[in-house]
Order: C-alpha cells, then structure tokens, then sequence
C-alpha cells in the first residue's frame, strides 16, 4: 500500500511539474508569438522547458517504481 501511494504522489508531483513549467513556457511562446515579448525570452523558454521535461520524466520513473517524490529507494 506505501508503494502505491508513493508512486501516486510521484505521478501527482509530475503532473504538477507539468503545469508549473508548461504554462508559463507556453505563454511566454504565445507573448513571443504576438511580438509582446522580445526574441531573446526563447532562451527562458527553452531553459524552462528543458528543466521540466527532465523533472517530469524523472517523477514518471520514481512513479512507476513506487517511491515517493521526496525519496531515492523504496521504503521498507
């Protein structure tokens, strides 16, 4: 059951993830897109995504392990 749980928080933590860097990444685009923002604010896009595709994987991998976002290994 702890297992479980963990990985459930680990999925919650990911999708949290998603929503914390994917929506300002894609406003900021939308902002570039309507010429509000300048050329350079791609680099802060491209920083913000990069950071949360690899901490949305690595909470997708402790999930599928069934360890908790906060943790390395499995708890006994």
């Amino acid at each position: 059951m702890k297992a479980f749980l963990d990985g459930t928080a680990s999925f919650l933590a990911a999708l949290a993830t998603l929503a914390i860097c994917g929506l300002p990444s894609w406003f900021t685009y939308k902002a570039i897109e309507a010429n509000v923002a300048p050329w350079w604010a791609w680099f802060a896009v491209a920083a913000l995504c990069g950071v949360g595709i690899l901490m949305t994987f690595a909470f997708l991998r402790k999930a599928a392990g069934g360890i908790a976002p906060s943790r390395e290994r499995k708890r006994r």
